[in-house]
């Protein structure tokens, strides 16, 4: 009798092997694939780490930089600002409300009329200090305004030789309403009535400084704010010319 060395067990065993073996594969395979994703992964978030460390490394050297011009700028800033105000402070001291003020104006206005420098300029040199001065008087006078309906009042120098009178502009109490005395804020206008008929009027914010020559004799003014309503005026006159 011939007996068959078939199996039916080895069959379900070679297919659980088979199964197996693929199974084995496969997490192999996912393994591999997963491995793979990480790694590139982690590369690539390493890369992204050295970018972005890069660019905040530019951001603080921009940063820096802008630090640095803005210091820089800062001082530029302040000393301009500095020498404006040495200039404007040397300014004031040489053209601010005087004498000065008034000849730079009156240089001015004769040069755009066409008056030759070397003329003025040979004036000027010809001209000398003031000689056989009076002493300084003073007087006042009561500045008008279209309040003001007082009596007139005006300075009058010895034998009537000038008559100085003003008006002003009207200052306001705390109502807004105008009163009587003059606002020493603003602009007056000073007039001059010279023994002869000749007038010379004098505006501006006090104090004003004015001169008149009458004869050979110069005539100078200091016009100042006095006591409420009133103007101090302080005058010599010297030898002309």
């Amino acid at each position: 009798m011939h007996f068959s060395s078939y199996n039916p067990n080895d069959r379900y065993r070679q297919r659980a092997a088979k199964r197996m073996t693929r199974a084995i594969t496969l997490m192999f395979f996912f393994a591999l694939v997963f491995g793979a994703g990480f790694w590139l992964g982690d590369l690539k978030s390493k890369q992204d780490m050295y970018i972005l460390q890069e660019e905040y490394y530019l951001i603080g050297e921009e940063r820096d930089k802008m630090q640095a011009e803005a210091i820089k700028i800062r001082a530029e800033a302040q000393t301009a600002t500095v020498r404006l105000e040495q200039l404007k402070a040397n300014y004031d001291e040489l053209f601010g409300d005087g004498p000065m003020k008034n000849l730079v104006e009156l240089l001015r206005q004769q040069i755009d009329q066409g008056v030759d420098d070397k003329r003025l300029e040979s004036v000027i040199l010809s001209a000398r200090p003031p000689q056989n001065c009076s002493p300084p008087k003073s007087k006042r006078f009561i500045v008008s305004t279209p309040v003001y309906n007082g009596p007139s009042s005006k300075a009058i120098l010895p034998k009537g030789i000038i008559v100085i009178s003003g008006k002003g502009q009207s200052t306001k109490n705390s109502k807004g309403q105008k009163e009587a005395w003059f606002d020493t804020r603003k602009p007056i206008e000073l007039i001059f009535k010279i023994k002869g008929g000749r007038i010379e009027t004098k505006k501006g914010i006090l104090p004003l400084y004015h001169s008149v020559v009458v004869g050979d004799k110069e005539y100078r003014f200091t016009i100042k704010a006095g006591d409420k309503s009133f103007v101090k005026i302080t005058y010599d006159y010297c030898d002309y010319p």
